[in-house]
């Protein structure tokens, strides 16, 4: 093998394996987080009503798969805690980019076909955590308002 060869093989290999490394440890392709705001309803803020009506709002519209909403010291203190608000993907789940505390969401059921989604505290600290296939989550700890 002369030096031209070996050279062609070394570039070769080189830029092998930097391209592997971009893709498997540097992640730039793709985010694996799910980018969530809240704020009060307007409908809530216009009516002066006192029941907290939440909206979430995601920076990208995406499918979700899982929606949970349980108390942040809950979360804390127990592997398991419990679900004030729990709905799964029932087939295919539609695109959505924000959705209300406890309504329908088209595409979504509740985890446990009776369910409602129960009353939320002001004051009190929860914790959103959604999810849109097996490997994009995102969570939000938030106060009603």
């Amino acid at each position: 093998m002369n030096n031209n060869n070996r050279t062609v093989l070394l570039v070769c290999v080189a830029l092998a394996l930097a391209g592997a490394y971009m893709r498997y440890f540097m992640d730039w392709r793709k985010h694996n987080e799910i980018q969530i705001f809240c704020e009060k309803s307007r409908q809530s803020v216009l009516a002066g009503s006192d029941a907290p009506a939440v909206i979430f709002h995601f920076t990208n519209t995406c499918s979700l798969t899982s929606i949970e909403v349980v108390e942040a010291e809950d979360a804390r203190t127990n592997k398991f805690p419990h679900a004030l608000w729990h709905v799964v993907a029932a087939d295919k789940p539609a695109p959505t980019s924000s959705f209300v505390y406890g309504a329908a969401i088209p595409g979504m059921k509740p985890q446990i076909a009776t369910a409602q989604p129960e009353p939320l505290e002001p004051g009190t600290d929860y914790l959103l955590r959604v999810e849109s296939g097996r490997s994009l989550k995102g969570e939000l700890t938030f106060q009603p308002f």
